[in-house]
């Protein structure tokens, strides 16, 4: 909840045009989407990982893995617009991929707008494959199915 003050400013209708979701339109909004986001970690049916830099601190986006109860997982992914292709994205979701690869997961789902080419590449980064196309709202999406990182 700390980091909402953080979030808010950069969740922008064009950060969200490849999302299923829109941007809260209050503060207020965002901190009751925040306590949903407690409330299933506190199931622990989700994790959410606030990014930031390693050396200023500076906020620059979030990683949800959701559905963690099931056996296949799915990540969602956003960094703000002013940090975007700088590579911030692939390391930030390969430590949270190795992370989560540590739960019982036959595979990984990452659902990504067809248009959305650096997000695809991400997928295919960590060994994604194309299972199926899904129309949303806003976007034609792409499903990836991602494997699960090999610990051993």
């Amino acid at each position: 909840m700390d980091d909402l003050a953080d979030i808010y400013p950069y969740v922008t209708t064009t950060l969200t045009r490849y999302m299923i979701w829109e941007p809260a339109q209050s503060f207020k909004e965002l901190e009751q989407i925040g306590q949903k986001w407690l409330i299933a970690e506190t199931k622990y049916t989700d994790r959410h990982f606030v990014l930031r830099d390693k050396e200023t601190h500076l906020f620059m986006g979030l990683i949800g893995v959701h559905h963690l109860h099931t056996s296949t997982p799915e990540f969602g992914l956003w960094i703000r617009e002013d940090c975007h292709n700088q590579g911030f994205a692939k390391e930030a979701i390969y430590e949270v991929f190795r992370w989560a690869s540590s739960h019982p997961v036959q595979y990984f789902l990452y659902p990504v707008a067809v248009e959305n080419q650096p997000s695809r590449k991400l997928a295919e980064f960590l060994g994604g494959t194309i299972a199926g196309y899904k129309t949303e709202r806003k976007y034609e999406s792409v499903i990836y199915h991602i494997p699960p990182f090999d610990i051993g």
